[in-house]
C-alpha cells in the first residue's frame, strides 16, 4: 500500500543533554510525540546520532549550552554539516525532568501519597532533560 500524495513524514528534533559520562538523549516530532527517551553513555553518543541521521528527517539537533556541550556541537559540525545545530539554555532542566518523568510514570500504591518532591525517579532523568531542550527550543523559535 502506498502513501497517498497528503501524507507527509514527520520531521524529528534530536535534543541531547551532554554531560562527561552519559548523555540524555531524546527524539520529538514536529507533532510534539517522543519517539524516544533514553540515556546514553558519552562514549556512545555519535553511535546514537547516527542512527538517527541514516533513518532521516531531522529538522535539527538541540544541544543543551552546559556541561560537554562544546564537544557535542563539534561532534555534529564536523559529521553532520547540514543539520542545523541549535544551542539551548537548559536552567532548571533537571528539576522540569523529575517532573516529568512523574507524569509519565507516575507513583502507584502507597507511593502516590508521598509528595512528588520527595520521590526519587528510578534511575537517570537525563533523556527527560532533553525532551525539555527541544520542547524549549520549539517554544523559544516559535515551532510549536
Amino acid at each position: 500500500m502506498s502513501a497517498t500524495p497528503s501524507a507527509r513524514r514527520r520531521r524529528k528534533y534530536v535534543g541531547i543533554d551532554p554531560g562527561r559520562s552519559k548523555c540524555g538523549f531524546a527524539v520529538v516530532y514536529d507533532d510534539g510525540e517522543r519517539g524516544c527517551v533514553d540515556v546514553v553513555p558519552t562514549s556512545e553518543i555519535a553511535a546514537r546520532i547516527e542512527r538517527e541521521v541514516l533513518e532521516g528527517d531531522i529538522e535539527a539537533f538541540c544541544v543543551g549550552d552546559a556541561t560537554s556541550s562544546r564537544a557535542i556541537v563539534e561532534l555534529c559540525e564536523s559529521r553532520w554539516p547540514d543539520i542545523p545545530r541549535h544551542i539551548v539554555d537548559e536552567t532548571n532542566t533537571s528539576l522540569e525532568a523529575r517532573r516529568l518523568f512523574f507524569a509519565d510514570h507516575p507513583p502507584k500504591g502507597l507511593w502516590r501519597l508521598v509528595p512528588r518532591g520527595l520521590l526519587v525517579p528510578k534511575g537517570p532523568i537525563d533523556g527527560y532533560a532533553a525532551v525539555l531542550i527541544v520542547e524549549r527550543y520549539r517554544r523559544n523559535s516559535g515551532r510549536i
